[in-house]
């Protein structure tokens, strides 16, 4: 700015084009280096048309099995324009927070799995035009995204639900043995579902790189797991007790 300063629309502009090049060709931080991410109550500053590259970003520059933890200002209602164009408003934090389900839809949106509403507060810290305000703080995690490869691996989901979807669509019920990806096993016994879930590994290893499935969710049967690929031997002496 001091060699080039701005003196125009155009070449305002013009710097603008030049930024979001350096930012997609050089970013500032490298993909996938990130462990962990903190906010705290900044992301209702960032302008609404933003927030959408704010999020990616994020999982842009997290490493898989990063996380995020965001403390930030959340509405119960979408705020309206006339809100939004209130500075004091916008500056004190409160206009441009996110409506409660939009905020995890962002995190959804942009690649995040596990997202966890860790705290929320029952009391509004500002109400607003009748528009309750207040403070939440959300985990999410990065998964590993790629092809899903079929490895005859099954999680069982503990409870107490009778069944929960997680962001891929995959359907787990409880106390069944639920076919998965290798992708999606991974995942699913890592934080922050590891508590829920018991994994069930095939006693013999699966080659290949054989495409999973995924269009609908199905049980494992006891069977696939306990002979993988190939016949494991019945003979009592060949086997030992547990």
């Amino acid at each position: 700015m001091k060699d080039h300063p701005v003196t125009s629309a155009e070449e305002y502009e013009a710097m603008q084009r030049q930024l979001e090049k350096d930012r997609l060709e050089k970013p500032l931080i490298a993909d996938n280096s990130v462990d962990v991410i903190v906010s705290n109550c900044v992301l209702n500053l960032v302008a609404d048309e933003q927030k959408r590259q704010l999020f990616d970003e994020m999982f842009r520059v997290l490493k898989v099995g990063g996380r995020i933890a965001i403390s930030d200002i959340i509405s119960d209602e979408i705020s309206p324009d006339h809100l939004k164009k209130d500075d004091k408003l916008w500056s004190g934090c409160i206009s441009g927070a996110l409506q409660e389900a939009e905020f995890l839809v962002a995190l959804e949106d942009a690649g995040f799995h596990g997202i966890v509403v860790d705290k929320y507060e029952s009391e509004p810290w500002q109400i607003v035009e009748g528009i309750e305000y207040r403070s939440v703080t959300v985990l999410a995690w990065k998964g590993e995204v790629g092809q899903a490869i079929e490895k005859n691996q099954a999680v069982i989901y503990k409870g107490p639900f009778k069944q929960v979807e997680d962001e891929d669509g995959n359907v787990f019920e409880r106390g069944e043995r639920m076919a998965v990806s290798e992708a999606t096993f991974k995942r699913m016994t890592s934080e922050p579902y590891s508590d829920q879930i018991v994994p069930v590994e095939p006693a013999l290893a699966v080659l290949g790189e054989e495409e999973f499935d995924n269009s609908y969710a199905r049980l494992r049967s006891p069977q696939e797991t306990k002979t993988g690929k190939e016949k494991i031997t019945s003979d009592p002496a060949q086997s030992s007790c547990c």
